[in-house]
């Protein structure tokens, strides 16, 4: 029954937005409301005072043990369904389907959200179109889960490899800085001189301009004679560039730094003891935000409410992390190359780091935060300007798609992605986003490439995916609705 709750609840996640009482178009003329769904009566007293405030004329009624027909019969402007463990699902589901013009939710300690069930418009073609679509996407999103079931339930019937035998401690300390770079010539005054600092004769900083126009080699080259340049024929991408960068260098560890970010000094120093330890994969440092934004910290954990929801909480002291972030971090270089290195099929940005890190895990290698060590990121400053925000955040929910695709094996968080998906096609045939949907249509052609790269990543001695969302869960980690997303 536990299970069944699960993707009920997850099913009703996908569906609510937070929302602020006086901001709901029309709230000051609301006269009837339904309140329903708890008996504990200082939450029904909030609610009501919360109601007031936002209508206040309006008369707050409950179900009285009414039926479905009784309750449409009196044209409610508003249905609010209280958030409890109570398990009050009946009167819960009869609110939702009251006919209510807006349907809200309502948890203590959480605020208020508005709940986004698709209205049936038979006289509007437009919304005909949208619901077809839905359907064959959702009939289509069935198949892809059957396909992965049927994938893993192979892979099981045959003899599997062991683990990815572990390297080991790393060699030495020695580092290479890692930069890549397209079209970015105007960053590198930002990035360059405090890796050159900081590397000194020990270290060093690699530069690798994936395929650029804009004269960033030749920039490198002239103005930072002690930094190496390598240059790629074409464009790879973020990974193709990286993979590039690592084939190009020599030493036992190296660090990924995003052309937007400036180290701190002291980088290297806080950071490289963690290494000792007999499990670290990557170490990532604090990163501050200009004007003091608390939206990415380094700290990252994850949460599964449907999709994997990466997210970065204050930071507190060193401990784990769901993954090193590819914008500032230093990674164990013969343990990444067991893994295979960073992935390219989330192309053309986003996901590859997690997903490096989740690897990592799996194999019971950890991602480690240390907020003594810092860096400045000027978020997002190249990748809106190139690709443009909607499409970056298109492109990130498309590549959490095929991440689930690739990575997810407990059968039970597969069943709740599912219904998700469904859930959120659903909302969209009533709504102005479309992200999942252009997300959906976008992955499915990548499907035959994410099987085969499912199937070569079953070993042996894995750890599963909800032991690894325990282990890399941060100390300070807590409600994800309160963090920001990665």
């Amino acid at each position: 029954m536990s299970g069944l709750s699960d993707l009920i609840r997850t099913a009703g996640n996908a569906l609510l937005s937070p929302v602020a009482l006086g901001d709901l178009p029309g709230a000051r003329a609301w006269r009837r409301a339904l309140l329903v769904g708890s008996g504990d009566r200082a939450l029904l007293e909030q609610a009501q005072a919360d109601l007031r405030r936002a209508a206040p004329d309006v008369s707050v009624e409950d179900a009285c043990g009414s039926g479905l027909w009784a309750l449409r019969r009196r044209g409610y402007d508003v249905a609010c369904l209280l958030l409890t463990g109570e398990g009050r699902r009946r009167e819960k589901a009869l609110g939702a389907f009251s006919g209510a013009r807006v349907v809200l939710a309502y948890g203590p300690g959480r605020g208020w959200y508005r709940l986004h069930l698709p209205a049936f418009r038979p006289s509007s073609g437009r919304w005909w179109a949208r619901a077809l679509l839905a359907k064959l996407l959702c009939i289509g999103y069935t198949f892809v889960m059957l396909a992965i079931a049927a994938t893993d339930a192979l892979r099981r019937a045959i003899p599997m490899p062991r683990p990815v035998s572990d390297p080991g401690p790393p060699v030495g300390w020695e580092t290479t800085f890692i930069v890549p770079t397209y079209n970015q010539r105007h960053l590198m005054d930002f990035c360059l001189p405090a890796l050159v600092r900081e590397a000194g004769q020990r270290h060093a900083v690699l530069v690798v301009d994936d395929a650029s126009t804009d004269g960033t080699y030749e920039y490198v080259r002239r103005r930072y004679p002690g930094v190496t340049a390598v240059r790629l024929p074409a464009n790879r991408g973020f990974a193709g560039a990286v993979r590039a960068g690592i084939a190009a260098s020599r030493t036992p560890l190296f660090a990924l730094i995003n052309t937007d970010v400036q180290i701190r000094p002291g980088f290297l120093e806080a950071i490289l003891p963690h290494f000792r330890e007999a499990d670290t994969f990557a170490v990532c440092c604090r990163i501050e935000l200009p004007g003091g934004s608390q939206m990415e910290t380094g700290n990252a954990a994850g949460d599964f409410s449907g999709i994997l929801e990466p997210h970065f909480v204050p930071p507190t002291g060193p401990g784990p992390i769901l993954y090193a972030t590819g914008a500032c971090s230093v990674f164990h270089r013969a343990r990444y190359e067991a893994l295979g290195g960073l992935e390219t099929i989330y192309r053309p940005l986003y996901w590859e780091d997690t997903e490096l890190g989740y690897r990592a895990w799996r194999r019971g290698w950890r991602s480690v935060f240390e907020p003594r060590a810092s860096a400045l990121h000027r978020r997002r400053m190249w990748i809106g300007a190139r690709f443009g925000n909607a499409y970056a955040d298109e492109t990130f929910l498309r590549n959490a798609i095929l991440f689930v695709w690739k990575n997810v094996r407990d059968p039970g968080l597969l069943a709740r992605h599912l219904v998700y998906t469904w859930a959120v096609l659903a909302r969209e045939t009533d709504g102005e986003s479309r992200m999942m949907t252009r997300a959906v249509i976008r992955a499915l052609p990548l499907l035959p490439a994410v099987l085969l790269r499912r199937w070569r990543e079953w070993r042996r001695g894995d750890l599963g995916d909800r032991e690894i969302l325990a282990l890399s869960r941060p100390p300070a980690a807590g409600d994800p609705a309160e963090a920001v997303r990665a």
